[in-house]
């Protein structure tokens, strides 16, 4: 929200109540990238990944980069 100059009252950002698309399905979980599974990351040292192709998320360790599923490398 931001308050208009010209008077007190708050004007509010129109999307601030509007879900993103797709909010209301689960998302596909991808599973551990190669590195995480060669190495035996812990799951609470990996870091979470979208894929835009198969519209999930994947956990990698480090630098990994790449989707395990299609090898999407583009987020």
């Amino acid at each position: 929200m931001i308050k208009n100059e010209q008077s007190s009252e708050v004007v509010r950002f129109p999307q601030s109540r509007v879900s993103p698309t797709g909010a209301a399905k689960p998302a596909k979980v991808l599973g551990a990238g190669k590195m995480a599974e060669l190495l035996g990351a812990p799951a609470h040292q990996t870091t979470g990944h979208w894929c835009s192709r198969c519209q999930g998320i994947w956990f990698g360790y480090l630098l990994e980069v790449a989707c395990p599923v299609c090898g999407n490398r583009q987020g």
